[in-house]
Formats: structure tokens, sequence, C-alpha cells
């Protein structure tokens, strides 16, 4: 065989090796997605549990990103964290409403940048925001505790004007940005026979609660009060995941069974799978 048959056989050969190993990696990407597991859960200041024991009844679960409100401050959400092998923590830098001991705070099993404590109008309503990356992904985690508009009118324009100033800032976040948005938002979610205008204000966003895809009726779930027996299915699903269905999909979660409540809220959790 002449030389130069020689030197176009092994061309020929690398680059059949390198099409096969290429292809193969993008069936493997098919075949296995990347997912992320995520929870949010309002604790209600660890007042029925310890974080061991919180931590314990989420666990089997292995999440990747759980989003806590009315956490207490100081080390607890890093005990719990523990507990759940999310070694990577923030907590908010200001109380809910003001209250002693209520903050938002998020455990990751990825490392956490561009911490941030946004406000809603003022240090009374935050969100508290972290980035984490997911293989090449920048993904925004926002754990959040919306005011409850409901007293009166003043009090609802208040609450509006909070929620808006959230949404004014996912308006401008940057393209690369992929957000999860994780909480009790303190509101229940549109539905064929009342729309919340709140809801409506994320989903003009491209955002939508994770109900939705899965099928899930919120009007026949609660998650709040799980304290009452009485409470159950009263509609009261007032704790969320919201996100894009351009970035992820919703293939597994609910509300997250425990053997007994440990908490006046009751936490929700999903599957996402990377687009």
């Amino acid at each position: 065989m002449k030389t130069y048959h020689i030197i176009y056989a092994i061309c020929f050969l690398f680059l059949f090796s390198c099409t096969e190993k290429k292809t193969n990696k993008k069936d493997q990407e098919a075949e296995h997605p990347i997912q992320l597991r995520v929870a949010a859960y309002n604790v209600e200041v660890s007042r029925n549990a310890t974080a061991q024991e919180i931590g314990e009844a989420m666990k089997a679960y292995n999440f990747d990103v759980v989003c806590f409100s009315e956490a207490p401050g100081g080390d607890w959400t890093a005990q719990v964290g523990k507990v759940l092998g999310l070694n990577h923590i923030t907590v908010g830098k200001y109380s809910t409403a003001g209250h002693e001991d209520k903050y938002k705070s998020i455990a990751s099993k990825t490392p956490l940048y561009g911490i941030e404590e946004i406000l809603m109008a003022d240090t009374l309503h935050t969100v508290t925001k972290a980035m984490t990356k997911i293989g090449t992904k920048e993904i925004g985690l926002y754990s959040v505790h919306f005011p409850f508009g409901w007293r009166d009118q003043a009090h609802i324009d208040e609450t509006t004007g909070k929620v808006t100033a959230f949404v004014d800032y996912l308006k401008a976040i940057s393209a690369s940005e992929i957000p999860i948005v994780m909480g009790d938002f303190n509101f229940r979610p549109s539905n064929t026979e009342k729309v919340n205008d709140y809801h409506e204000l994320f989903v003009s966003l491209g955002l939508d609660v994770h109900w939705k895809e899965l099928r899930i009726d919120p009007a026949k779930e609660n998650t709040h009060n799980a304290l009452k027996p009485e409470d159950e299915g009263n509609g009261e699903v007032i704790d969320h995941i919201m996100y894009n269905r351009q970035n992820f999909k919703a293939t597994k979660g609910g509300i997250l069974p425990m053997e007994k409540p440990l908490s006046d809220h009751k936490a929700v959790w999903a599957v996402l799978e990377l687009k």
C-alpha cells in the first residue's frame, strides 16, 4: 500500500473515532439529561421540629437545592444542610415582616455565588438570591416569602407594589440566567374559576407553577395549614416552585409526604429537567 493511502486511512479512522465519541456523548446526554431536584419549605421558625428532624424528613429525596422560609437565623440552615448533604448555604439579611427569626435561606449541593438580598420596596419583605452553576448553565435561585394582602385596600396595594417590585427585578436579569423561584408566595395560583393577578405577573414573564405541568389540581390540595386536619384539601396551596418551561421540564414533584407535620406549611418539591 502506498504511503498516502496509509495516511488517508489513519486520518479517516481518527475522524470516525472523534465523530463517534461526539455522537455517543450526545446520546448519553439524551439518555441521562441533567436534572435538578428542588424543594421549598416554610418551617415556621422550627417551632414544631428541630433542624435535625426536618433534615431527616427530607433526606430520602436527595435534593440538590432547598429554599426555606421562616428559617431561624444563625447556623440553623447549615444544620439542616449537613443532614441533607447540602453544604453550601446562604441566609437572608432581613427577617420577614420584621418578625423575629423568620429568614429566607438556601441550601445547595453546588457552590453558591452572586448572593443578594432583593428589596421588595423595603426591608420588611425581601427575596434572598444566590447563583449556582449546573454544568455550563447559570441558575438563579430565589427564596421568597411574600406578604399576604387581604386586610384592606391599603394593605392590598402595598402587597401589589412589593410583588410588582420583584417582578420588575426579574425582568431586568441577564439573559444567561435561568431563574427558579421557590417558597411561600402567600397566594393561590390562577384557576378556571378565578384569576390571581399576582400569579399572572409571573406568567407574563414566562414563569409558572410546577403544579400545572405535573397536572396537579391545587384546588384539591393544601400546603397550609398542615397542623389542622380539618384544613386538608382546602385549596390553600400557597407554596410554589416557579420556572420557565423553555428552560426546564418538571418530571416529578408535588407536596412532600411526611409522617407528621413539622410546620404549619407543607414542603413542596419538583424534579426539573434542563432542556
